[in-house]
């Protein structure tokens, strides 16, 4: 008689929950664990209902990670919408907020552009400068262009001197005249001096 292979005992399949719905994450937005709400943040990336709702809370959220989510999750979706309802916080007097929302935005090149126009002319210079920050890694073919207009007709030597950053990665040997242009515009500030002065050997390759 031969021997019998005896099979070994199955496993219980394991039976994953199910991933809560809508109204579930919108209430734990309200959560007071901080992982709870960031969870939830993360969970609406594909609800477009949820849009609304978070972008209420950009201007109200104090925990950074759960703040990250949020803008991560309104960001992905890359409309006019959620566009213009984050740019109104590049005018806010928390630099944390004004930082995260500049970096949301540099990540949404089909809804930014629209924008550009109205916070290129903002009466705020710093909003013009985190304007700046934006198109500096706004990955878009027309973002140095935008840039050398900032550069050639901002009035605020902050403005120029941020958009000179924000150029100087993707600069070369022919914006050398830029700078030099921007320098005489402003003579008399120290730091636009000194930006493109450290720059200008790297650009004519005289370093």
């Amino acid at each position: 008689m031969g021997l019998v292979r005896k099979q070994a005992p199955q496993q219980p399949e394991e039976v994953l929950p199910e991933p809560p719905d809508t109204g579930t994450l919108l209430s734990q937005l309200d959560d007071p664990d901080p992982d709870c709400r960031r969870e939830a943040a993360l969970g609406l990336v594909d609800v477009a209902e949820a849009v609304p709702e978070l972008l209420a809370r950009v201007g109200t959220e104090e925990d950074p990670r759960v703040l990250e989510s949020i803008l991560t999750t309104l960001a992905a979706r890359d409309t006019e919408e959620v566009a213009g309802g984050l740019a109104v916080h590049l005018a806010s007097d928390e630099a944390v907020l004004r930082t995260a929302v500049a970096a949301a935005l540099a990540t949404m090149p089909q809804s930014v552009p629209a924008l550009l126009p109205n916070l290129l002319a903002a009466p705020d210079h710093d909003v013009r400068v985190m304007t700046a920050m934006v198109l500096a890694d706004l990955p878009h073919p027309e973002a140095h262009t935008w840039l050398v207009k900032m550069i050639c007709e901002d009035p605020h030597p902050n403005v120029v001197t941020g958009a000179i950053d924000a150029l100087l990665p993707s600069a070369t040997a022919e914006d050398a005249q830029l700078l030099r242009d921007a320098v005489e515009r402003f003579p008399d500030d120290p730091f636009l001096r000194f930006t493109v002065n450290a720059a200008l050997p790297r650009l004519t390759g005289t370093a």
